[in-house]
């Protein structure tokens, strides 16, 4: 896999490019009013940049992170609204890098979430959903956009029941993978600009000798893979109490093992070399 590089991501990190904002827009649409939409849309993403947010970097989801979502989702949705209060308290934005979608820019306001969608069109990125979330305390969400914008044969395939549920499952998608991120212990491996990065079935959920290159123009955060790249997780883990065997030397000086109990405590997160530079390292 290519991680290209894509002119909405290289306009939203720098404030002062320039440089890209011809290479981004809204597709051109035979129906005025979904041009329009879309159009506004685009217009308010660029007055959020104004405000200089703290976007991060973009993050790849690839399968192993996907497949601890899948067995989370549902931890999760009994506590949605809590999530999207929590999420705009602490400023969450940022830039999501996904193998089915696209590119996916959000951004919290107040029990809000706005998400805007973009595809790479002959170098170009064009905007081609744009919707917004609202949370009540009863862990419903009102979803609010053009009403008629999945109708539109240019902008989306499938049929009627898939391009209705489009915005739902989008939404899932985002709100289950930054709790995932918040509350599940992951790891991120942040892979440099110009680099390729090798996988192998070490790995869960990759195919063997698959790659990834990242020409983005900028570093890119891959979740979650271990072989490849450095790995920083500066989270504080709780462990729980255990039992375990203590070794200890008797009057005579005799060795013998007696069980002791460990109390809980607080292990402070780590940084940890990648496994091919440890490999490297132990042949020089």
């Amino acid at each position: 896999m290519i991680i290209r590089k894509r002119p909405i991501i290289s306009w939203l990190l720098n404030i002062d490019n320039v440089e890209d904002e011809g290479k981004f827009g809204v597709p051109m649409l035979s129906k005025k009013q979904h041009f329009g939409y879309l159009a506004n849309g685009l217009k308010f993403l660029s007055d959020v940049r104004q405000t200089q947010p703290d976007w991060g970097l973009p993050e790849l989801l690839m399968p192993s992170f996907e497949v601890v979502m899948k067995k989370s989702a549902k931890s999760f949705y009994g506590i949605d609204h809590q999530l999207f209060q929590e999420f705009y308290k602490d400023n969450v934005c940022g830039i999501l890098l996904s193998r089915d979608c696209g590119t996916i820019v959000y951004g919290f306001g107040e029990d809000t979430l706005h998400v805007w969608l973009f595809r790479e069109d002959g170098g170009i990125s064009n905007l081609y959903m744009y919707f917004y979330i609202e949370s009540t305390k009863d862990n419903v969400r009102h979803i609010y956009t053009w009403p008629t914008l999945t109708a539109d044969d240019q902008l989306f395939a499938g049929n009627k029941e898939e391009r209705e549920q489009i915005y739902e499952r989008l939404a899932n998608k985002l709100m289950v993978y930054l709790a995932v991120k918040k509350y599940v212990k992951v790891e991120t491996i942040i892979v440099p600009v110009g680099t390729t990065a090798k996988l192998d079935d070490k790995i869960l959920g990759y195919k063997s000798k698959e790659k990834v290159r990242n020409e983005s123009g900028q570093e890119v955060i891959v979740m979650d893979s271990r072989w490849f790249r450095k790995i920083v997780n500066d989270n504080e883990i709780f462990v729980r109490g255990f039992f375990r065997f203590q070794n200890k030397k008797d009057e005579k000086g005799e060795w013998y093992k007696e069980l002791i109990f460990v109390d809980s405590f607080v292990r402070h997160g780590y940084h940890r070399n990648a496994l091919i530079e440890e490999e490297n390292n132990s042949k020089e």
